[in-house]
């Protein structure tokens, strides 16, 4: 990147511009080589060596450390377990600026159906290694089908002690000779010495929303150096602003495009459909900084700023899966909402998107297409830029709101900016008031107790401990952070199925004459089902199923999977 001092208001502003626009392109060229087996990209500031045959990395050498043991690709496990293999290498681009390598392999015999081309590339001066995949169905395919889709960067042994993902989530790992002792999950591990003595270890411990990290990876207080992923943009992941996965964990750097993890929605494309999809590119960064861990992951998230200023990349040309800004156009308006009975209310910071979900489909369940989604700012105003050309539906959705808002038939031009009307949500409600709420309708169970340290091993144990069974919870009185759970498990503690009873107390100034309605708005539900009863009756008036389930979000320590909202009818009486 340029730096540019000029001092206004004499002629030596040009000189200055000058003199430090040079520096980038004085750093040393990428170099390309050749050998029968691997290729080897370099730019003096980092070096990757690439298998031509697997597509896999075997070394990235920064600043005299190996900052990989490997790095791949892969589909699926057990028997349909899938890395690229006999790959055909080719060149994409070789200037003294820039290296694109590519490595495809066809998949027409194997359990996907998928052919998988990695790309790898090197640029003039970066302190890291691009990639992106392209996944292709031709037509002449059978049906084609992938549950996980990653690509895994393992880090060497002992190198970057302290993890980063969130600000809730940074601390050091245990390492190699630290001693852990097995559980009854095999994922999950208990650490006996190190930083982390008396805690638990688990790849989940990490999981987020990538919607709202930029990136997530490694650094070290020793060795002044960090690892991390860094992403320019969201558009290629499945599922939509709320899809989450594993981030990093002990030793590793994940990034999952597809999954079933939280019950992420599968890849599904039909015999006779052409279809193909590009994922990334995305940054696998090295960075230093002699302050250590802290700074280095300071400097990561201002890459990832830069990162996605830069979407999409100019350097990625003449790849019809990737079209450039001048291909892509922008949709821009105001959203707004009305909520007669929660008239504060407002659209700040609302979660506004375009996808292109099979019909009778949803965008939290959609693997097949891009999806472009940012957030409304303090006046609703909201701006969707580098969106492919195409036919959407415009969603909005919004902390406080149950439900969202759909627009059909928004239209992206290549070049253009649609500007809509303003686009106005009068939230539907199945009732004149409200008369208690417990907890803030926004597709996670955050607020509630334990919503800021969910991410522990064996959490959902703990219930019989802090809750008395059934839990006594009083409207206007109890507080829903302390005195409800965020996760309803069963009361045991274990697996057996003992059932938990929440008893909401409530006072109405006078009875209902006609019908009520409990609205139920579910974060993740798994195998569950909801009785409910009225005034301490023997019988439920009813057993809720809710429609979205799935994800095993409790044990794989999340605070939600998949969103659904259910009604409940109650009938007027004494």
């Amino acid at each position: 990147m340029k730096t540019q001092y000029v001092i206004l208001g004499t002629r030596y502003s040009v000189l200055f511009v000058l003199l430090f626009g040079s520096i980038a392109s004085a750093s040393p060229p990428v170099t390309l080589t050749d050998s029968n087996r691997d290729a080897i990209l370099s730019n003096v500031i980092v070096s990757a060596t690439i298998s031509k045959s697997k597509a896999s990395i075997g070394a990235l050498r920064y600043r005299d450390f190996n900052m990989l043991s490997s790095g791949y690709y892969s589909m699926d496990g057990g028997k349909n377990y899938r890395n690229p293999k006999n790959c055909v290498y080719t060149i994409k681009t070789q200037t003294p600026e820039i290296v694109d390598i590519g490595m495809k392999c066809l998949g027409r015999d194997a359990p996907q159906k998928f052919d998988i081309e990695i790309h790898y590339v090197l640029r003039r001066g970066d302190s890291g290694l691009y990639t992106y995949a392209l996944l292709d169905h031709p037509a002449a395919y059978p049906t084609a089908r992938v549950g996980e889709w990653r690509m895994v960067w393992k880090l060497s042994d002992d190198l970057l002690e302290r993890i980063y993902v969130d600000d809730l989530r940074t601390w050091e790992m245990p390492g190699s000779r630290d001693r852990i002792e097995p559980t009854g999950i095999k994922e999950i591990t208990k650490v006996l010495s190190g930083a982390r003595a008396g805690k638990f270890n688990c790849k989940y411990d990490f999981n987020a929303n990538y919607s709202e990290l930029g990136c997530w990876g490694h650094a070290s207080d020793k060795n002044k150096v960090g690892a991390f992923i860094v992403l320019g943009s969201h558009e290629f992941f499945n599922d939509g602003p709320t899809k989450q996965d594993l981030t990093a964990a002990s030793g590793i750097n994940h990034i999952h495009f597809g999954m079933n993890h939280y019950n992420g929605s599968p890849l599904r494309v039909e015999a006779g459909q052409a279809w193909q999809k590009l994922y990334g590119p995305f940054l696998l960064y090295c960075n230093n900084d002699s302050r250590g861990g802290d700074a280095c992951w300071a400097d990561a998230k201002a890459r990832a700023k830069t990162e996605e200023v830069g979407w999409p990349y100019r350097w990625l040309t003449g790849n019809l899966a990737y079209p450039s800004a001048a291909e892509r156009g922008t949709v821009a308006g105001r959203f707004a909402i009305k909520d007669r009975l929660k008239p504060r209310l407002t659209s700040a910071n609302a979660w506004i998107g375009l996808a292109q979900p099979s019909p009778g489909g949803n965008w939290q369940s959609d693997s097949l297409h891009y999806q472009y989604w940012t957030k409304a700012d303090a006046e609703g105003k909201f701006t969707v830029a580098n969106v492919r050309r195409g036919h959407y539906t415009l969603y909005a959705f919004a902390d406080g709101a149950v439900g969202e808002f759909t627009q059909a038939d928004v239209d992206i031009n290549a070049g253009q900016t649609t500007i809509l009307n303003d686009l106005i949500w009068n939230v539907p409600h199945r009732g004149n008031r409200i008369a208690w709420e417990i907890g803030i309708p926004d597709r996670t169970a955050k607020e509630f107790r334990h919503g800021n340290d969910y991410f522990q091993g064996y959490l959902w144990t703990n219930v019989a401990k802090e809750f008395a069974n059934p839990l006594e919870y009083t409207v206007g009185k109890s507080d829903w952070s302390k005195d409800w759970n965020y996760a309803q498990a069963r009361y045991s503690g274990g697996y057996s199925p003992t059932t938990h009873t929440w008893r909401i107390h409530f006072t109405l100034s006078e009875a209902p004459t006609s019908e009520s309605v409990l609205t139920l708005a579910i974060a993740s539900a798994d195998r569950a089902r909801i009785r409910v009863v009225v005034n301490g009756d023997a019988r439920p008036i009813a057993e809720v199923s809710p429609s979205v389930q799935g994800g095993n979000a409790l044990v794989r320590e999340g605070i939600h999977a998949k969103y659904c909202v259910e009604y409940v009818k109650i009938p007027a009486g004494p």
